[in-house]
């Protein structure tokens, strides 16, 4: 490798490390609690793979893959795929991914039944499979067979953990609906007001990335309108009775802030 090939690959990763950087600030704004809802996931993580010598972590729709890389400084000796639709996100994820031969990723649609033949995923059974705020896009159907197609991917002993927003009903849980709201509206304030990046703010300044150029168009064209069409949003136990009948034989919360959940399912030894 020459000098400048290695100056090169440094300001490559620099630059993903800033964009992930800002990604995770830009996220806190959020979701108010997301460190201790990444502390929790990977603590758990880190219990359920005690003994295996090296264990496997699947990282659903993982964006850039900053849940993934928290993991691993919790299981040091593990593996991780992140696993993503999103081109523009993976690309980042890639560049990290250079720095860290524990993380490789996966360009999937969770929405297409296929996602489970991708040659980094089928690979093996999973100890852990984890996601973070990303879930909730897709459809309440294609969700049912995501968590259906999760029992062939997990060994028996294994789990899955999604943290995510899950709101209250606002016909039969309006007083605590409101509550969250208002939380959640004080903590976008509070971290907007100053430097931090907003959604768009975050978007913008990838566009400004001139590596990242042919990562989003390709976004364009993968998402398409969907992107703008926010599904239904389904309950806890929406979620909870569906790892039950797809098999998992432990299934309910870790971890709760309000309507923000960490909810888990384990399979049978």
């Amino acid at each position: 490798m020459t000098e400048s090939t290695s100056a090169g690959d440094a300001t490559t990763l620099a630059t993903a490390r800033s964009l992930a950087s800002r990604w995770d600030a830009q996220q806190t704004g959020y979701i108010r609690h997301r460190a201790e809802r990444f502390d929790t996931i990977a603590r758990v993580v880190a219990a359920i793979c005690a003994d295996s010598p090296a264990p496997r972590i699947l990282d659903l729709a993982g964006g850039t893959g900053s849940l993934a890389e928290h993991v691993l400084a919790t299981v040091p000796n593990g593996q991780a795929v992140v696993a993503d639709k999103d081109p523009a996100l993976l690309a980042i994820a890639a560049d990290l991914a250079t720095a860290d031969p524990r993380l490789s990723i996966a360009e999937v649609d969770l929405s297409l039944s296929d996602w489970i033949t991708h040659p980094q995923i089928g690979d093996g059974p999973f100890d852990a499979v984890v996601s973070s705020t990303a879930l909730h896009w897709l459809q309440p159907a294609e969700l049912v067979e995501v968590y259906r197609a999760l029992p062939a991917l997990i060994r028996p002993g294994g789990i899955v953990l999604n943290g995510d927003h899950l709101l209250y009903g606002g016909h039969h849980e309006p007083t605590l609906a409101g509550i969250a709201r208002a939380d959640d509206e004080a903590m976008q304030q509070e971290t907007f007001s100053g430097d931090t990046d907003t959604w768009d703010d975050w978007w913008d300044a990838v566009a400004a990335t001139p590596r990242y150029a042919d990562a989003l168009r390709r976004r364009d064209e993968v998402w398409g309108e969907s992107i703008h069409q926010a599904p239904p949003k389904v309950t806890l136990g929406f979620h909870l009775e569906t790892l039950r009948s797809a098999g998992f034989s432990e299934t309910g919360t870790v971890w709760q802030y309000l309507d923000d959940h960490v909810l888990y399912g384990i399979m049978p030894h």
